[in-house]
């Protein structure tokens, strides 16, 4: 019997386990670690070994074509392989055992000590049937297939995210890291991101009106400026009409206070335009929209956080390039490197992708945008075939 479909279950600790091995239960238990050389829509390259056996597993997404081609292969090769892995491998305990007649596996990741149980089935009804015990307890059932790729992508982090407390550690934290689950959805992602910014905005608008030092005003307009991009990049994980009204309201912040530096105006004109009750108003109605969690919604709140940025990322590289390529003085330049350095400074990290990260110690760590250019245009060659690389890296996030 072939089983295609398959249930999965998040279980709280290995209560479970302890309960079938006592009761008798047999099992089958394996030692595996699996690791990707290629993952993309149409086909995959898996590496698999299990039980000091080896193997190298070609996955093809087509209906025609063979599913899987396998071949056994030596430790050498598995080794081998290895220095070109996606990612870092997964490596999992499993116990096979049959529950009412059907394959089932409680599989144990042993970095996160994670436990899952999955129930293979025979027919999509008899899966839609079926019903767990009260007793197994179990966390969640997993609506998405959670797949050897799917982990490699995206963790196994599977703890309920607590936004709240995402506030509050950035509300004490003024140094506060910055980190997220691979498992976290765009709307809430994106909450957190823009209630980070919306702090230091804030820490760096009351230096400016307490200090009055300059470096302080051009920290608050850079903020500012993030917020405005962030926003046009979330008009369908959002409502779009409120985005874009608080977006069009930043923007107005960082042309006004870059007309008071330009034509070098009063500095008691600028304190008065920060002070102003149209500014604490933009912090009141922008504050509520970051903690409101259900009302602001856009079409595409669900989606991964990590998925929505790899495909951002990809398009800030691309229209990053292209803009050099054409003109790297004019107005689109500048801004698709403003959006850029945004998403290298917070999210390169987010993916471990080691031609994206070299992208940014090489050729954006520099203090100023000048001499980043220059730079750039020294080493032509290298620049752009590491944006290749890196969108290539990106691209493997889209469809999973």
């Amino acid at each position: 019997m072939v089983y295609e479909i398959q249930k999965n279950f998040l279980l709280p600790n290995a209560t479970l386990l302890k309960n079938l091995q006592e009761d008798g239960v047999l099992f089958k238990i394996h030692e595996l670690e699996i690791f990707y050389t290629k993952i993309t829509h149409s086909q995959s390259i898996k590496f698999k070994s299990v039980d000091g056996f080896y193997y190298k597993i070609i996955e093809t997404n087509d209906k025609i074509l063979e599913q899987n081609q396998e071949e056994q292969i030596s430790k050498k090769e598995f080794e081998k392989a290895r220095k070109k892995s996606i990612g870092k491998s997964i490596k999992k305990k499993r116990y096979e055992f049959k529950f009412c007649s059907l394959k089932s596996f409680i599989e144990v990741y042993n970095k996160s000590k994670i436990y899952i149980l999955k129930i293979f089935f025979p027919t999509l009804d008899e899966a839609n049937r079926f019903i767990l015990p009260y007793e197994f307890k179990i966390q969640k059932e997993f609506d998405y297939i959670l797949d050897s790729k799917f982990i490699t992508l995206y963790g196994c982090d599977f703890e309920q995210i607590n936004i709240e407390k995402y506030f509050k550690n950035i509300e004490k934290n003024q140094t506060f890291n910055l980190k997220f689950s691979g498992l976290i959805n765009a709307f809430e992602g994106y909450r957190i991101f823009l209630f980070y910014l919306f702090k230091k905005l804030k820490f760096y608008w009351n230096l400016a009106l307490d200090k009055k030092k300059e470096e302080y005003f051009y920290e608050f307009i850079s903020y500012a400026d993030k917020i405005n991009i962030v926003l046009l990049d979330t008009e369908e994980i959002f409502d779009k009409n409120l985005n874009t009204n608080l977006s069009l309201r930043f923007q107005e912040i960082v042309e006004k206070c870059n007309i008071f530096f330009q034509k070098d105006e009063n500095l008691e004109e600028l304190l008065l335009f920060l002070s102003s009750e149209n500014l604490q108003s933009l912090f009141s109605d922008f504050d509520f929209f970051i903690k409101e969690n259900s009302f602001y919604e856009g079409l595409q709140k669900d989606k991964l956080f990590k998925q929505i940025l790899a495909n951002e990322f990809r398009k800030k590289l691309i229209f990053f390039k292209k803009n050099l390529l054409k003109n790297f003085e004019n107005e689109k330049f500048s801004r698709s490197f403003s959006e850029l350095l945004i998403f290298l400074e917070y999210f390169c990290n987010f993916f471990d992708i080691k031609s994206l990260n070299k992208l940014n110690e090489k050729f954006f760590l520099f203090e100023t945008r000048e001499k980043m250019i220059v730079k750039m245009i020294k080493k032509r060659e290298k620049f752009f075939k590491l944006i290749s690389r890196s969108n290539k890296g990106l691209k493997i996030y889209k469809g999973y």
